[in-house]
């Protein structure tokens, strides 16, 4: 059955159509989730790397290798570096500058022995924390291939918890597995709580040769941390110096007991 609409109600029709769309932008707008507005006022971070990730490839055998991170602040407001803190003891961060204006730029350097570890690719990072003002961290990797051994050290780095009495010995190993293998000519330690001394050269049965050195703790090592640094002079001019990080605790000191009366 067909109804027959008047003119009058074609044109309200017509006028309630025109709206329509009006009226449904309305509601999206005021539907819309204001996530947008509250992310519009959270501040960036402040400080920007020109590169997050170092690839050196396979580098050629030599005493160090550094990776460079260049930094700038692209902020309004000054930022201050806390603390760089590398994944591995093997990396030694250096850091150009702690507190940046706006504009100011400045580089963390990661450097490595390839002698201190073995072959292959290796993946490393260190995580740069901050505040500009709000705490904020960053990640920074350092990737490179350590080629075949030739002259490595063990251990990597020495610690000492000096715990006896008595002095105390620890071995430092040199290997060299070349046809030519290189000679340590001396080594010092620059901490006035351990003395080294060069022992004889061994042939090892797998070949190579192996230079020996003793690190002696004395027993009277006052109590906390005590950082130093072994430096190994070598005949090698690719890796004409070696170094190996010593960390010394010395024995807790702890207070004394009275001693209880007895009846």
């Amino acid at each position: 059955m067909l109804t027959h609409t008047s003119p009058r109600g074609m044109s309200y029709l017509a006028i309630a159509l025109g709206f329509l769309p009006f009226v449904l932008a309305c509601f999206v707008h005021l539907a819309r989730p204001s996530v947008p507005l509250a992310l519009a006022n959270v501040s960036r971070p402040a400080l920007a790397f020109d590169q997050y990730l170092v690839d050196l490839g396979k580098i050629d055998p030599t005493t160090e290798v550094r990776g460079t991170f260049v930094f700038e602040n692209k902020g309004k407001v000054p930022l201050t570096i806390d603390q760089v803190t590398p994944s591995c003891g093997c990396l030694e961060p250096q850091l150009s500058s702690k507190s940046l204006q706006p504009g100011d730029t400045g580089a963390v350097v990661l450097r490595m022995q390839p002698a201190n570890e073995s072959p292959g690719s290796k993946e490393f990072f260190a995580d740069v924390a901050y505040h500009d003002p709000e705490p904020r961290s960053t990640r920074i990797t350092f990737r490179l291939e350590v080629p075949e051994r030739q002259l490595s050290v063990r251990p990597r780095a020495l610690m000492v918890y000096q715990l006896s009495s008595e002095p105390t010995r620890h071995v430092v190993q040199v290997t060299d597995t070349r046809p030519n293998p290189a000679q340590v000519k001396s080594a010092e330690i620059n901490t006035s709580w351990a003395t080294i001394d060069l022992l004889d050269r061994q042939i090892q049965p797998t070949g190579g040769i192996t230079t020996e050195l003793e690190v002696t703790v004395p027993a009277d090592v006052p109590p906390g941390r005590h950082e130093g640094l072994i430096t190994i002079h070598t005949t090698d001019p690719k890796s004409p110096v070696l170094r190996v990080p010593v960390l010394i605790h010395g024995r807790p000191q702890f207070a004394d007991v009275p001693a209880h009366d007895h009846q």
